[in-house]
């Protein structure tokens, strides 16, 4: 009998320590904490090895305004004139792999397959139905309509380019957390990125979807045997650059809520597309032989209204916002296709390195147009909303959306002179008409002088992603 009333007694005192902690702390938090600071594990205790396999869909969306600037002559003013919409739209299927090294590291790696990507440029409204872009726009006259003197058109609108496909780039990275909170709960999680991304896919030539073979006096079909030529556009999908990212991400967990922040750089150079950022070689004269550094800050909150730590269940809502500077740099803009594939001599002739001292001068090589351009430093910010779900321990799924705008800048925006460059003999050939530095031989006076460059504005963008992970 006082054995029995014993066990009543320490069980009525379990009973009632549980209540109070549970009164205390009604939620208990899972040890992980959302996918933003996550780190998967090896060596820890009672879980000897973690690996998570991703497969996901993500479908991203551009819509511009492609804008040229004008100028009056007379007056010494300019503007700019709407000339079309852009569009760009890409499927890809996102497959990644993380695997656990030691607690709180781990190696990973993603590989996007672009299944499509489509671009056009569709004239604007009131503009002919087969609109032509002049090289010479005027104040007083549009840059879209008849070409003076018969020669060709920079380009036509409505312009397509080819549907791409393939492999782009491989990613590869290692992650780790200086401090975690599910280990030391007075301290936030902070956790370290460094990522290497290879150009390994089939790099992308500026091509026309159903072009033909034109005069490029004229810019007339080409007939054989009274029927045209068409243009061959084998063309790849990746960028054929290489880049090196860093990230640093902080997150604390408050109960209900996860507050983060984080800071992330980029910075790229060319790599099986090196021929097309320095054609005709490493020349002194080039300006911008690099694609843009980006750099920029991110900052949200994670809402987890309901978890269950016993059955590793947990809803999220994931609420984030972004926002990257991203500098002048050689780049594939909107305009790449269309005047990387032009017919016109302006852009389809080889530039020079300098003013050759005379005609067909050996020491002076020749730098042909690749399409790549110019592109003036601007500001991204993103916008996401996601809802993270953790189905069971070994199943967990993410769906979201992000909304992109880019703010207005130029598309081609070379100089003519690069200033940073210079040379002791004052008859060198590379100087032409420079007060300061040398030729670039990447600047195109027809689109990148002021008065003549192309500009995107209204640049606003819609993504949607979905992704399974299978956690081990």
């Amino acid at each position: 009998m006082r054995a029995r009333l014993a066990c009543l007694l320490a069980l009525a005192g379990l009973a009632f320590v549980d209540a109070r902690a549970s009164a205390q702390d009604p939620l208990r938090l899972n040890q992980d904490p959302t996918s933003f600071t996550d780190v998967i594990d090896a060596f820890d205790e009672g879980d000897s090895f973690d690996l998570n396999v991703h497969a996901g869909f993500r479908r991203e969306q551009r819509n511009a305004v492609l804008r040229r600037e004008t100028l009056d002559p007379t007056r010494g003013v300019g503007r700019t004139i709407e000339l079309g919409d852009v569009e760009h739209v890409r499927n890809l299927l996102d497959l990644g792999l993380d695997i656990g090294v030691f607690r709180d590291v781990m190696l990973y790696g993603r590989l996007p397959i672009v299944l499509s990507d489509d671009r056009r440029i569709v004239a604007a409204s009131g503009a002919p139905g087969d609109a032509l872009i002049a090289p010479f726009p005027t104040y007083d006259s549009p840059t879209f309509g008849v070409v003076p003197g018969g020669s060709p058109p920079l380009f036509r609108m409505p312009f397509e380019s080819p549907t791409r496909s393939g492999i782009d780039v491989l990613q590869v990275g290692l992650a780790f957390d200086l401090t975690n909170q599910a280990r030391r709960p007075a301290l936030p999680t902070w956790m370290m990125l460094f990522e290497l991304e290879l150009g390994i896919g089939k790099v992308m030539k500026p091509c026309e979807d159903g072009a033909v073979e034109r005069d490029r006096s004229t810019g007339e079909p080409v007939l054989v045997d009274g029927a045209t030529v068409p243009v061959s556009c084998d063309t790849g999908v990746s960028e054929g650059t290489h880049a090196f990212r860093f990230e640093t991400r902080l997150s604390r967990r408050y109960r209900h809520f996860e507050p983060y922040g984080g800071f992330h750089f980029r910075y790229a150079w060319p790599g099986k597309a090196a021929d097309a950022f320095r054609a005709g070689g490493r020349l002194e004269g080039f300006q911008n032989d690099r694609p843009p550094v980006r750099g920029g800050l991110t900052a949200g909150v994670a809402f987890i209204p309901w978890e269950n730590r016993g059955t590793w269940q947990r809803f999220a809502i994931d609420l984030r916002a972004d926002a990257t500077y991203v500098s002048e740099g050689l780049a594939y803009s909107a305009v790449y296709d269309a005047l990387g594939s032009s017919t016109h001599p302006y852009l389809a002739e080889p530039n020079l390195e300098g003013i050759p001292r005379v005609p067909n001068d050996p020491g002076l090589r020749t730098v042909p147009f690749t399409g790549l351009t110019t592109v003036q430093a601007h500001a991204q910010v993103r916008g996401t909303v996601a809802i993270e779900m953790q189905a069971a321990r070994y199943v967990r799924f993410h769906v979201g959306a992000t909304f992109n705008w880019l703010s207005e800048h130029a598309l081609t925006y070379g100089d003519a002179c690069n200033a940073s460059a210079s040379t002791s003999d004052p008859n060198d050939p590379r100087l032409g008409g420079c007060e300061d530095g040398l030729l670039d031989p990447h600047y195109r006076g027809e689109i990148d002088s002021p008065g003549r460059r192309f500009r995107l504005d209204d640049n606003l963008g819609f993504d949607l992603f979905v992704r399974a992970t299978a956690q081990f």
